[in-house]
């Protein structure tokens, strides 16, 4: 989370959601670019503070480098990512937004092991470092309800666990059997949006499984040639009839067992095996990795 910080609030009364706020961006957990005024009054602060016997050493390391940062920079604040909007942090509301910037974020999903973990390796094959370092830290953290049936509910209700800065996202499948058709979804999807939810991402293929590589369904049933068969006719469609048929059927019958996880973990994916795919669908997998972004 990019912040902006005013420095009223190293004058403030209660220093503790201070100290928060410049721990979790001394972690590099959320991110603040201070002019070279700032950065020396916030070394100021940690340095007050050390006069009281509060020692923190990771933050008086973060303030000297910052402060050394900011001077080679000409003293100006460093310029933000393009169209990432900073969150302000003043002294009225700095105890709640250190509350909220010290919690997981979170990402709504159908499914927490399987569409987790193809969240997961999305992120490290297409090189989202910080997806992937926010996952192993636990800043962000997935949660589910066992299909999709209580999304909405449930992305709203995570919403109202942040006072302040609400970090919740939710990624669901479109359930379309046709380009452009209409499902069940897309009124959950409006449920959570009309609920708070500003985050959502309706994957534009049926489900989670129409965006796994073919590599995947050769490692799973590398022993069952009846599915190697049934991958290969997989592999003869075009991608826009693909995108749209349901996986499970295809593969396992309407009673069978899909496997699980969804993405091995032994596997190691690259952006080419989604490209692989369609050529839209690194695309939108980045989109769904800029989402994730917008929340942590």
């Amino acid at each position: 989370m990019l912040l902006d910080i005013d420095v009223e609030v190293f004058d403030g009364d209660d220093h503790l959601p201070v100290i928060e706020v410049l721990k979790q961006v001394a972690r590099g957990r959320h991110d603040w670019r201070p002019t070279t005024a700032d950065a020396v009054r916030a070394k100021s602060f940690v340095t007050d503070m050390d006069s009281a016997k509060i020692r923190l050493p990771a933050l008086a390391l973060w303030a000297e480098k910052e402060a050394e940062a900011t001077a080679d920079r000409g003293g100006s604040a460093a310029q933000a990512p393009d169209g990432k909007q900073p969150v302000r942090i003043t002294s009225a509301n700095v105890a709640p937004a250190a509350d909220d910037l010290s919690k997981p974020a979170v990402l709504v999903v159908e499914n927490q092991i399987g569409d987790g973990g193809f969240v997961r390796a999305v992120a490290a094959a297409l090189g989202d470092e910080r997806v992937v370092y926010a996952l192993k830290k636990r800043w962000l953290e997935f949660c589910h309800c066992g299909g999709t049936g209580q999304m909405a509910e449930l992305a709203v209700d995570k919403c109202r666990a942040f006072a302040l800065i609400v970090r919740v996202a939710m990624l669901i499948d479109s359930d379309r059997s046709a380009p452009g058709s209409r499902s069940d979804n897309d009124d959950k999807v409006e449920d959570a949006r009309a609920g708070g939810v500003r985050h959502i991402h309706m994957f534009t293929w049926r489900m989670v499984e129409n965006y796994v590589p073919f590599r995947v369904w050769e490692q799973h049933f590398r022993d069952k040639p009846a599915k190697i068969a049934k991958l290969k006719e997989l592999r003869g469609w075009h991608p826009q009839t693909r995108g749209y048929r349901h996986l499970k059927t295809h593969f396992v019958g309407r009673r069978g067992q899909m496997p699980s996880p969804l993405i091995p973990t032994d596997i190691r994916l690259s952006e080419a095996d989604f490209h692989e795919l369609g050529p839209d669908v690194v695309a939108e997998l980045r989109q769904v990795l800029a989402m994730v972004h917008r929340i942590l």
